[in-house]
């Protein structure tokens, strides 16, 4: 397993060291790669350097010590070591059963806050104010359950990590933030960081008008004169303009 060792130390393999017997099985599987080795992916060369072994030992060759059938239990055997070395290291984390998991997690999120907390000198001011409480004992105290620390985690962490950065960056150019030359006054309480997905409720607009604005003014219209009317002030408006008219 020189090959393999190599391969998960990151070295690469001294060509001197290599037995001649064997040089030609680790130039095939390093073509094909120790990653796919650990998949199964087996050179050609294991069964034939297998069945050389056996011969050498005078050991009798059988389905279960050779060809396809000794690769494939060697690959299982493989997987299952694998797979039991998971389940202890993932028991050893998160827990066995729901109550040991709900511990785990409660550590876990406890854990990552103590160390968001031992980030927050260099923050700036404005952000400890906002994000943080005065100690993570205090933080602890308001939030018991791991839900609500896991909640706060995935809502607030990202913007202490960017407000790090941020103030970094500054750093680097020489600025200076505000609240590091002047002090702060705050003239409201300081705000629980803890989040809410209450919705906000909006007081309805009443749009008043002056009640003789729903109203439309009476217009008064002259009457259509008729066509007796008409032909009536014509006789008298001709009369007045020929005097020397006379009746018959």
């Amino acid at each position: 397993m020189w090959g393999l060792n190599h391969w998960l130390q990151g070295t690469p393999i001294p060509a001197h060291s290599v037995p001649e017997r064997i040089a030609h099985l680790l130039h095939s599987q390093t073509t094909i790669g120790w990653d796919s080795f650990l998949l199964g992916q087996w050179s050609k060369h294991w069964t034939t350097l297998q069945l050389q072994y056996l011969q050498r030992n005078h050991i009798e060759v059988k389905r279960q010590n050779h060809g396809l059938s000794w690769s494939s239990n060697i690959i299982r055997l493989m997987w299952d070591h694998c797979y039991k070395e998971w389940k202890t290291k993932n028991i050893a984390r998160h827990g066995k059963d729901a109550e040991d998991k709900a511990q785990r997690r409660l550590e876990t999120a406890h854990r990552s806050i103590r160390d968001l907390y031992d980030l927050k000198p260099r923050c700036s001011l404005q952000a400890q104010r906002h994000y943080f409480y005065p100690t993570v004992e205090d933080h602890f105290r308001k939030d018991t359950d791991a839900h609500s620390l896991e909640n706060w985690l995935e809502t607030y962490q990202p913007m202490i990590m960017q407000n790090i950065r941020h103030r970094r960056t500054n750093s680097d150019r020489r600025l200076c933030q505000i609240d590091g030359v002047f002090h702060l006054i705050r003239t409201v309480p300081p705000r629980d960081p803890t989040p809410t997905m209450a919705p906000t409720q909006r007081t309805p607009t009443v749009i008043t008008r002056p009640i003789n604005t729903y109203f439309l003014p009476h217009r008064i219209t002259s009457p259509t004169p008729t066509l007796e009317t008409t032909t009536t002030t014509a006789r008298t408006t001709s009369t007045a303009n020929n005097p020397t008219t006379t009746a018959l």
